[in-house]
C-alpha cells in the first residue's frame, strides 16, 4: 500500500474511532431495575460473579452486551459482547448464546446512551483534522506550482531558451 493511501486509511480509521467512542457513554437507566431492552453494562456483586461463573467464566465483574429482555423475576437475557474481570482486565467470552443474569447478582446497571455534547465535540475535532489536512494539501500543491518547494505562491520559474 502506498504511503499516502496508508496515511489516509489511518486518518479515516482514527476519525471513525473518535466518533464511535465519543458519541456514547454509559449512564444509569431512567427507570428502576434492569431495562427491558438495549445495550447495557451490568456490574455484578461478588455473589453474582460466583453464580455466573459457569456461564461467563471465573471472577467476572462486568458484563457488557445487548439485553434481549427481562422476565418477571428480573432475570435479564443478555447477548454478551465484552467481559471485564475483577482485576479490570478484558476477558474473551467463550460462550455461544445469550446468558441469564439474575437480578439478585446485579450491583449496578448502566445503559449505553447517546451523548450529544461529546458527539458535537468529536464532530468538531474530526472537522478540524479534515480542514487541516485540506489546507496542508493545498499549501503543498501551491508551493510545487511556484517552482520553489520552500516558497508559497510566487511567480513561475524563468524559462531560458538557448
Amino acid at each position: 500500500m502506498a504511503p499516502r493511501r496508508r496515511a489516509a486509511v489511518a486518518v479515516v480509521g482514527a476519525a471513525a474511532l473518535l466518533v464511535n467512542t465519543a458519541c456514547y457513554s454509559y449512564l444509569p437507566p431512567t427507570g428502576v431495575g434492569v431495562p427491558a431492552q438495549g445495550d447495557a453494562r451490568i456490574e455484578l456483586t461478588a455473589d453474582g460473579s460466583a453464580a455466573m461463573q459457569s456461564a461467563v467464566g471465573p471472577r467476572i465483574r462486568i458484563i457488557e452486551g445487548h439485553i434481549r429482555g427481562v422476565d418477571s423475576s428480573g432475570t435479564a437475557t443478555v447477548d454478551v459482547e465484552q467481559l471485564t474481570s475483577w482485576d479490570g482486565l478484558a476477558v474473551l467470552y467463550a460462550g455461544r448464546g445469550p446468558v441469564l443474569v439474575p437480578r439478585a447478582g446485579v450491583a449496578r446497571v448502566d445503559v449505553r446512551t447517546l451523548d450529544r455534547k461529546r458527539s458535537w465535540v468529536a464532530a468538531g475535532a474530526v472537522a478540524g483534522v479534515f480542514v487541516g489536512a485540506v489546507v496542508t494539501a493545498l499549501m503543498k500543491a501551491r508551493s510545487r506550482a511556484s517552482g520553489d518547494p520552500g516558497r508559497l505562491g510566487g511567480s513561475p520559474p524563468e524559462i531560458r531558451l538557448p
